[in-house]
């Protein structure tokens, strides 16, 4: 148990040793070592002198070597970590934003498909019949061309037809219609 410890107890001593140095701003000697406390000037020391005393170490300059090593490390693999996970982020984001791209694709490809469905010459021919001929043919006439039909006609016509039909048949063509024509516009002409 002590060996899977290991690499965190590590990991936890770094930290701390980063966070000591950062304290004592690497000016003690050792990270366990009370901090120096300044000493008094004395009378008749030359300017070296005092460079001397106030100069780090080489155990201290090493310690803080050592330790900005492994405080950089532990950075980096948390950057990294933070990294990896926006990844995955911005890869399901991307998955969900394609699947809703693809669905409302396939709705536009049925709604252009029955719009094709309703040839503008005949169109025209139920345009010019009595309403409540072309509403006995739209009675027959499978749903979805029924609707690609009546939308295709000038809502005035549409509505004379939809009068005279079956109310059930004149509600589950109305639905369609609405249904298809809150869909975006691909550019196809109603």
């Amino acid at each position: 148990m002590t060996d899977m410890n290991s690499p965190m107890k590590q990991q936890v001593r770094a930290i701390r040793a980063a966070l000591v140095a950062a304290a004592f701003g690497c000016s003690a000697e050792t990270a366990h070592a009370e901090p120096k406390k300044p000493e008094p000037p004395v009378h008749g020391d030359s300017a070296k002198a005092r460079q001397q005393r106030a100069a780090p170490s080489p155990e201290v300059e090493r310690y803080c070597a050592d330790v900005s090593a492994t405080a950089g490390a532990a950075r980096n693999a948390r950057m990294e970590k933070e990294l990896m996970e926006l990844e995955q982020l911005i890869v399901r984001r991307t998955a969900e934003l394609e699947a809703k791209r693809a669905e409302l694709q396939a709705a536009i490809d049925r709604r252009e498909a029955m719009v094709k469905k309703a040839d503008e010459r005949l169109v025209a021919i139920y345009a010019r019949m009595r309403p409540d001929a072309a509403a006995a043919q739209f009675a027959d006439m499978d749903e979805e061309m029924a609707a690609a039909m009546l939308m295709r006609l000038e809502p005035k016509k549409s509505s004379a037809i939809l009068n005279e039909m079956e109310a059930a048949r004149a509600v589950a063509l109305t639905k369609k219609v609405a249904g298809l024509s809150t869909l975006p516009q691909s550019g196809i002409k109603q």
